[in-house]
C-alpha cells in the first residue's frame, strides 16, 4: 500500500501519495520503463479518490469511476531506487458529468528543490456500475474536488519542433501504410470490473511500436541508438472485456522531425475503435544518455509509413477504460 499524506507546504490542497518502486518496473534502459508511470498515477489516484474522498464524504467516486483520457510528458529518466517516489495529484477541473486530475512525479529535496520526472493529466467520469453508464458528478462530490483545486498547476503538452518536420496531422490512416500488430489480451490485463484497464492500454501501443520498431527500423541504427518516449496521450472510446480474439493495434507516422518522430495509433476490431493514441519520440544515445538526430535513412523510412486520407468516425458506443473498484 502507498504511503500518503495531504496538504504540501506551499501546495494548498494537493494530495500527496508517496509510491514504491519495483526492480521489475526498469526497461532495457535501466530506466522506469514509460508505461509504468501510469501505473504510479493510477496508484496515486485510487488513493486519493478511492480512500480520502470517500472519507470526506465523496463515497460515490469509489463505486467507479471510467478513465476518458490520459496525457503525460516524460521530463526525466527515473532510475530504480528503494526510496518511494511522490506522486502530487490534484484537480483542474469539474464539469457536470467529467472531472481532471493534474499529477506532478517529483523528488522534493531539503532544501525544497524539485526534480520532475512527469507532468500528466486524466480526465474522468463517474460511473454508475447498476446502470452500466456514466452519470453526473454529485454535488457532495463536487465539494470534496473542490478541496483539492490548484488550476494553475503544470499540465503536459509537448512543443512540436518544426525545423526540418515533415507534418501530415492525420486522426485515421484509411486503407493506406498503418502497421497493423495483433495484440492478445491476457487475462490479468483485466480489471475489478472485468474490462482491459487503462494503464494495460498503453501496454498494447508499446508492444505494436516495439513490433514496428523491429520489422522496419532495427537494422537501420547503430549499437548506441535508440528512442525514449516524451509524451503519450490516449483517449478510451469503449471498454473491452475479455477475449480469446486478439485486438489489432494499428500505428502510422504523424510527423518525422530533427530529432523526434510522432506515432498515432488505434486499438480495434472489426466492430469497433477501443481506443486512439498519440505518442512523441525522441532519437536517444545509450552511451551519452542523451537525445539525438535522426538518422537519414531513419527519416526515409519514418516518412513510408506517413498518410494523408481522411478520418472516419470510431465505431463503438459511449465508454472507457475502468478503474479498479475500492475493495
Amino acid at each position: 500500500m502507498p504511503l500518503t499524506h495531504t496538504g504540501l507546504v506551499g501546495l494548498v490542497g494537493r494530495h500527496a501519495t508517496y509510491v514504491p518502486l519495483r526492480w521489475s518496473d526498469m526497461d532495457v534502459y535501466s530506466h522506469v520503463n514509460n508505461i509504468v508511470y501510469l501505473r504510479y498515477l493510477q496508484e496515486a489516484r485510487v488513493d486519493m479518490l478511492f480512500v480520502h474522498a470517500h472519507r470526506q464524504g465523496a463515497e460515490g467516486l469509489a463505486g467507479g469511476t471510467v478513465v476518458t483520457r490520459h496525457e503525460i510528458d516524460y521530463r526525466s529518466p527515473l532510475e530504480y531506487r528503494q526510496r518511494p517516489l511522490l506522486v502530487e495529484t490534484w484537480v483542474r477541473d469539474v464539469r457536470n458529468s467529467t472531472f481532471t486530475l493534474g499529477y506532478e512525479l517529483v523528488d522534493v529535496g531539503d532544501d525544497g528543490g524539485r526534480t520532475v520526472y512527469a507532468v500528466a493529466t486524466t480526465t474522468l467520469a463517474p460511473y454508475d456500475l447498476a446502470a452500466g453508464r456514466p452519470r453526473r458528478v454529485a454535488d457532495k462530490e463536487r465539494k470534496v474536488l473542490d478541496g483539492y483545486r490548484d488550476p494553475a498547476g503544470p499540465e503536459p503538452g509537448i512543443a512540436r519542433n518544426g525545423a526540418g518536420a515533415t507534418d501530415r496531422a492525420v486522426d485515421d490512416p484509411g486503407e493506406s501504410k498503418p502497421h497493423v500488430h495483433a495484440c492478445p489480451v491476457r487475462f490479468d490485463d483485466l480489471d475489478s470490473y472485468g474490462h482491459v484497464n487503462n494503464v494495460t492500454f498503453v501496454d498494447y501501443l508499446q508492444e505494436a511500436r516495439a513490433d514496428f520498431a523491429h520489422r522496419y527500423l532495427l537494422d537501420l541504427l547503430g549499437p548506441d541508438e535508440g528512442w525514449v518516449v516524451a509524451n503519450v496521450t490516449i483517449d478510451y472510446l469503449a471498454p473491452v472485456p475479455f477475449r480469446t480474439d486478439p485486438l489489432d493495434v494499428r500505428v502510422w507516422v504523424t510527423r518525422v522531425g530533427g530529432s523526434s518522430v510522432e506515432l498515432a495509433y488505434d486499438v480495434r476490431d472489426e466492430a469497433a475503435v477501443y481506443a486512439t493514441a498519440r505518442t512523441t519520440l525522441v532519437g536517444y544515445n545509450l552511451r551519452t544518455q542523451s537525445s539525438r538526430k535522426l538518422a537519414a535513412a531513419e527519416r526515409a523510412a519514418m516518412e513510408s509509413f506517413m498518410v494523408g486520407l481522411t478520418a472516419v468516425t470510431p465505431a463503438g458506443g459511449p465508454g472507457g477504460s475502468s478503474e479498479e473498484a475500492a475493495s
